[in-house]
């Protein structure tokens, strides 16, 4: 199956036009709406006239408002232009759909917006690997919600078409088989996000094009396939970026939304929006709800960075870091006036898999001690600092690019959102010309390989250290990533990427052999009532 190869930052399809007037929110955890207007829009023509097309950063960069991704680390040679280069993507990819053609301008960053954005027209991951190991849709469809969760959220399917379908409660819960060694920390136990707010926060993993009639081209939906491609001596190896192939190469982007409780409250003008369709974590029932983008990883196969470049971004006002002043943000997961809750809860639903009383505490960055699912309690408030501060070099290019988005759109949403960090390598290590095991090198890390690198909202419970099978490293995104393997119990490397993990279709001595390796006391625990909801796509 041989699908068209336009790069996504040239040609979309199927964008999105979204609205909030069938969403029905959750329980409002926050006070009334006191003032909630959102500013008066720019015109187009204003907009154009006044809003500079592209601007100076780093040594080498030069940034553009618009949606063109760079395909590669064109002339990167420190830390500062490869900051310049992540906020170039994170630009680009969050350029409005709407506006994709060149045609109206739809703002960038417009306050209460809900349109989709360029990367929200990739495909979900759970588009890509289905439940029967079978061949994904088209490019470009539009994910469908089944017949149940549509009459239970109160939306017919029409209403729904664009609207998210997050159905995942842990940044980890549908990356790592409960059997496997490399198990993410805290391993098979909660890792579960609970905002102050009272709501939870959910999780989304989108691929490029490229990457996409990559799977599908090799067939690597299918865990069979991986095997067999590795029997055939194939390595796996992910398409990469390039200005001579005219090609973006593999992206993923991997988002975290937190739920609003009352989207006309003019706190929410500070954050980008969408609407959703979610499974209620207790009941499992279907509800829509208004989400505010709270976390964005962004990692990129090019051809100068053959082990990705790795960048995340946040909300400023996720958390203040670890023992500095809260000062008086409305933080989205931090009180400082918090307050223990012990909670009952069915045994099945602890963390240990026996207790029926626990107790959510304020110690900050401390994971969850029960499951969400069905039959198990709502989610808590749980209290995250930031462990390290942003990074300086990082923190200088995001005032920059604040200060030329201010100039260009003075209301954008994204004025509100920074870099934690880029991580790349100064002299890379080769992809493998054969298939070999997991954990892949990663050379010269730029930053230092000591440095931890974390975003609150998807590494709140490891932002300092971590320990994947391999000792406790400091905690960043290859210390995880260096040990992703294509499905099965072989560990054969998969290019960094855990989204091959996600295939079914493995022969059945495969799946005996998986099951049989040794099963810690931990896992078993979390093998009683795992972390993941109910799938409501078709």
């Amino acid at each position: 199956m041989t699908l068209p190869r336009n790069p996504p930052a040239l040609s979309l399809v199927a964008l999105l036009s979204l609205t909030a007037g069938c969403l029905k929110s959750a329980p409002s955890a926050e006070p009334d709406p006191v003032g909630a207007q959102a500013p008066p829009p720019i015109t187009a023509e204003a907009r154009k006239a006044s809003t500079p097309t592209s601007f100076s950063c780093g040594n080498t960069q030069t940034l553009q408002f618009g949606p063109d991704i760079p395909p590669d680390f064109s002339q990167v040679s420190s830390q500062v232009d490869a900051d310049c280069f992540a906020w170039q993507q994170f630009i680009a990819l969050n350029w409005p759909a709407a506006s994709m053609d060149g045609g109206a301008d739809a703002g960038f960053g417009t306050p209460g917006d809900l349109g989709a954005v360029q990367w929200q027209t990739w495909m979900d991951v759970a588009q890509v690997f289905l439940p029967d190991g079978g061949p994904p849709p088209p490019w470009g469809t539009v994910p469908k919600v089944d017949p149940a969760c549509l009459a239970e959220a109160g939306l017919t399917a029409v209403e729904a078409k664009g609207l998210l379908a997050l159905t995942v409660a842990s940044k980890f819960a549908e990356q790592f088989d409960p059997n496997s060694s490399a198990q993410a920390f805290p391993f098979s136990g909660p890792a579960w996000l609970g905002a102050q707010n009272g709501t939870n926060v959910w999780y989304d993993v989108r691929i490029s094009q490229p990457e996409f009639d990559y799977v599908v081209d090799a067939g690597l939906y299918n865990a069979s396939n991986q095997m067999a491609q590795a029997d055939a001596g194939v390595a796996l190896v992910l398409p990469q970026g390039s200005f001579q192939s005219n090609s973006v190469g593999a992206i993923e982007t991997k988002s975290a939304w937190m739920e609003v409780s009352t989207p006309t409250d003019a706190r929410w003008n500070r954050y980008k929006l969408a609407p959703a369709v979610v499974v209620d974590p207790s009941t499992q029932k279907c509800r829509t709800a208004t989400v505010a983008l709270v976390g964005l990883h962004i990692i990129h196969a090019t051809q100068s960075q053959p082990t990705l470049v790795w960048s995340t971004f946040e909300h400023v006002d996720n958390a203040p870091n670890h023992n500095a002043d809260a000062g008086t943000t409305a933080w989205n997961f931090y009180n400082a006036q918090c307050q223990p809750r012990t909670l009952s809860v069915p045994a099945n639903c602890s963390a240990d898999g026996g207790a029926t009383q626990v107790t959510v505490g304020c110690t900050p960055n401390t994971p969850p001690p029960y499951f969400i699912g069905s039959g198990c309690p709502a989610p808590s408030a749980v209290q995250v600092t930031r462990m390290t501060p942003i990074d300086a070099t990082a923190a200088g290019v995001t005032t920059k690019v604040q200060q030329h988005l201010a100039q260009a759109y003075p209301s954008s949403v994204w004025g509100n959102y920074l870099l934690v960090n880029t991580l790349w390598s100064t002299s890379s290590s080769a992809s493998p010309t054969r298939p070999v095991k997991a954990p892949l090198p990663f050379a010269s890390p730029a930053p230092s390989g000591s440095i931890p690198i974390a975003n609150t909202t998807m590494e709140t419970y490891i932002q300092q250290t971590a320990d994947f099978g391999q000792g406790a490293k400091a905690s960043n995104c290859i210390v995880c990533h260096a040990g992703a393997s294509i499905q099965g119990p072989s560990g054969i490397a998969s290019d960094f990427s855990f989204i091959f993990g996600l295939a079914q279709g493995l022969p059945a001595n495969e799946q005996a052999r998986l099951k049989s390796k040794r099963v810690t006391p931990a896992i078993k625990a979390g093998q009683l009532h795992p972390p993941r909801m109910r799938r409501i796509l078709q």
